[in-house]
């Protein structure tokens, strides 16, 4: 059992009532549980779960959108990197921590886009991938960077964190 369902067992009904009625109304309103709600998933290891299988969809779709319509494969690779930038929009309108996300958001999805871009281009040089392969791939090497930042629990370049 959790650490936090312990404590919350402990409690009487009217401890826990007090606890969610911040406003002192006497009663719980919307605003109350939405902050009960968003404080629970907040930079929770859901979100970051939800936040990385979207990450890796959409290196796959934009990578492959970019070479479909025809460009280098350099840039395809690179207009994942540039994709990055709407999920660090995103925290940032949103109100989430940067930190969670941004340095991840960007090595993961240039990595896995460089990785689609590549097997893409051995199989057009007659190696036998096929594209659930190069899909594979690429997602896992999306999904594998994000997981081996989170595990270790600091960001990714974290030698670098705090240098002018």
């Amino acid at each position: 059992m959790k650490e936090g369902a312990r404590k919350l067992e402990s409690k009487t009904p009217d401890e826990i009532f007090r606890r969610l009625d911040v406003d002192v109304s006497g009663s719980i309103d919307s605003f109350e549980l939405i902050s009960l709600v968003q404080g629970r998933f907040h930079n929770s290891w859901e979100m970051y779960t939800i936040d990385t299988a979207a990450l890796a969809a959409v290196t796959v779709a934009g990578v492959h959108g970019a070479i479909s319509m025809g460009l280098h494969p350099l840039v395809a690779a690179t207009s994942g990197i540039v994709m990055s930038l709407g999920g660090v929009l995103r925290d940032l309108f949103c109100g989430r921590d940067l930190a969670m996300a941004s340095q991840s958001y960007a090595i993961a999805t240039g990595a896995g886009s460089t990785v689609y871009v590549l097997t893409r281009e051995m199989a057009l040089r007659g190696y036998p991938l096929l594209a659930m392969t190069r899909i594979f791939l690429s997602m896992g090497t999306t999904v594998s960077i994000r997981c081996w930042e989170y595990f270790r629990g600091e960001p990714l370049l974290a030698p670098m964190r705090g240098r002018k």
